[in-house]
């Protein structure tokens, strides 16, 4: 009897050690896949505003071309080389132009590619060029909430009129106010609130938490009626 309950305790006490282990690997691979995204991401950033700057140097050089290539009736190669300036221009869109740069590069490069996916937007930015939070930290709360609005938007309905995201940053009262508004026709999983099941939009939830905490800021979410809104103040002072 004795040997059974002894059996019996050393099998309870692998089984929650399996456990354990399992949740940390899952949390091991959710931090690795996180810090590749946001690797990956500030590289596609600093790639796309490089050749915005070089295209914007070269303005000169350009016009000169096309100036020349219209004199010369060289109309084709003119269609082709300005088709060409277009893509390249187009890879980032001004959505927004708070003069921050960090704010700008993130916000500009998700919602190109909201638009890109036909995603209705709605932007209206106000920043200061200096904040108080951590680059590292500004491009995990604002590229998971731009991340999961437009992963939203994906879902559910299937007309392209219906879907859209609406982002709003401005100060107010000593903080930096952040709305982002989508349509998600699904109803979000308690997860989504509670932050208790941690699944990939459930983790990059759980990331902006702990960003914002970082900086003693709040961050509220609500569901209704097709549409997910959060919202997300962070201090404007410098922490001490």
């Amino acid at each position: 009897m004795t040997d059974w309950i002894g059996l019996t305790v050393m099998l309870i006490i692998l089984l929650s050690a399996g456990i354990v282990i399992v949740r940390q690997k899952k949390s091991i691979d959710f931090y690795k896949i996180q810090e590749k995204e946001l690797d990956q991401y500030s590289v596609e950033v600093e790639t796309i505003y490089r050749q915005m700057r070089g295209i914007r140097h070269d303005y000169r050089n350009h016009l000169q071309v096309m100036h020349t290539l219209m004199n010369d009736r060289r109309l084709d190669e003119l269609d082709a080389y300005i088709k060409q300036l277009t893509n390249e221009l187009n890879q980032v869109d001004t959505i927004i132009q708070t003069g921050n740069t960090m704010i700008d590069a993130i916000v500009n490069t998700k919602l190109t590619a909201a638009k890109q996916k036909g995603v209705a937007l709605y932007a209206t930015a106000i920043a200061p060029n200096e904040l108080g939070v951590e680059h590292v930290d500004l491009a995990i709360i604002l590229g998971n909430l731009l991340t999961n609005a437009i992963e939203a938007t994906e879902k559910g309905s299937s007309s392209a009129e219906e879907r859209f995201i609406r982002l709003y940053i401005a100060p107010m009262k000593n903080t930096l106010y952040i709305n982002v508004t989508n349509t998600m026709t699904e109803n979000p999983k308690p997860s989504l609130f509670s932050l208790k099941s941690i699944n990939r939009r459930g983790y990059g939830l759980y990331r902006i938490e702990q960003a914002v905490e970082r900086y003693q800021g709040m961050v509220n979410r609500k569901w209704e009626d097709g549409v997910f809104a959060t919202e997300v103040t962070l201090p404007l002072k410098n922490r001490s």
